[in-house]
C-alpha cells in the first residue's frame, strides 16, 4: 500500500476513535474519576491501531499468498486490557471502588476493536449508549435506590476532641447519611479518620463540603 492508501486506512479509524474514546471518558472525567478523559482516549486509540494494524498485515500477506488471523491480536486487547482495569479497583476497609471505572475501561476497549474492523458508526453509536446508561443509572441511584449508595472518607485532623465527634455526628445526621464504619489512625503528629457510609450522592457532596466548615478538620479526601 501507498502512504496515502495507508492514510486513508487510518485517519478515519483514528478520529472515530479520539470521539467515542473522548465521550466515554468525559462522563468519567466529570466525576473525577481515575479513567479521565486523556486514558479512555487512548485506551479507544490503541485498540483500533493494534486492530487495524493486524487486519493490514492480514490483507497484505493474503495478496502475496500468505494468510494469517487478525482476531489473534484482537484477543491479546482482550486480556491485556484486564490489567489495565483491574489496577483502577481498589479494596479498602471493607468496600471495593473502581468497579465501574475498570467496567468503562474494558468497554472503551471494545469500541477501539469494532473501529479498528472498520465499523467507526457502530462504536460512536455504542459510546452513546454507553453514557445514556451511566448517567441515566446514576439518575436511578440518586432518585430511587436512595440510602443503597456506600460512600468513604478520610478526615485528617490535629486532635480528635469532642468537638470534632459531634460536628462529624451532627453533619451526618443532617444529611440524612448512616454511618457504618468509622476507624480512627495516627498520621504522623496528626490523626486519620476513615469513615464509611450510606446515602444519597447529593447528600453525600453536601457532607463533604460542610466537613471543611467544621473546627479541627485540617484535610479531607474522598477514598
Amino acid at each position: 500500500m501507498t502512504f496515502p492508501e495507508v492514510l486513508q486506512f487510518f485517519l478515519p479509524k483514528i478520529a472515530f476513535a479520539i470521539l467515542c474514546g473522548g465521550i466515554v471518558g468525559l462522563e468519567r472525567e466529570l466525576k473525577n474519576k481515575p479513567a479521565g478523559i486523556k486514558t479512555n482516549m487512548m485506551i479507544c486509540l490503541g485498540s483500533t491501531l493494534y486492530t487495524a494494524t493486524s487486519v493490514l498485515i492480514s490483507t497484505t500477506i493474503a495478496n502475496q499468498g500468505s494468510f494469517g488471523d487478525p482476531g489473534r491480536v484482537a484477543a491479546q486487547i482482550v486480556s491485556g486490557i484486564g490489567f489495565l482495569g483491574g489496577g483502577t479497583i481498589i479494596q479498602s476497609r471493607g468496600t471495593i471502588s473502581g468497579l465501574t471505572s475498570a467496567a468503562t475501561i474494558f468497554v472503551v476497549a471494545a469500541l477501539g476493536i469494532c473501529i479498528g474492523i472498520g465499523h467507526g458508526d457502530m462504536a460512536l453509536l455504542c459510546a452513546l449508549i454507553v453514557i445514556a446508561v451511566m448517567v441515566g443509572m446514576t439518575f436511578f441511584e440518586d432518585r430511587v435506590l436512595g440510602r443503597s449508595i456506600t460512600f468513604s472518607c478520610e478526615l485528617v485532623v490535629e486532635e480528635l476532641t469532642k468537638t470534632v465527634k459531634a460536628g462529624l455526628d451532627h453533619s451526618l445526621n443532617q444529611n440524612d447519611l448512616m454511618i457504618q464504619d468509622f476507624q480512627i489512625s495516627p498520621k504522623g503528629r496528626q490523626t486519620a479518620i476513615a469513615v464509611i457510609y450510606r446515602g444519597n450522592r447529593n447528600n453525600h457532596k453536601k457532607f463533604i463540603l460542610e466537613l471543611w466548615n467544621l473546627p479541627g478538620i485540617k484535610e479531607v479526601r474522598q477514598t
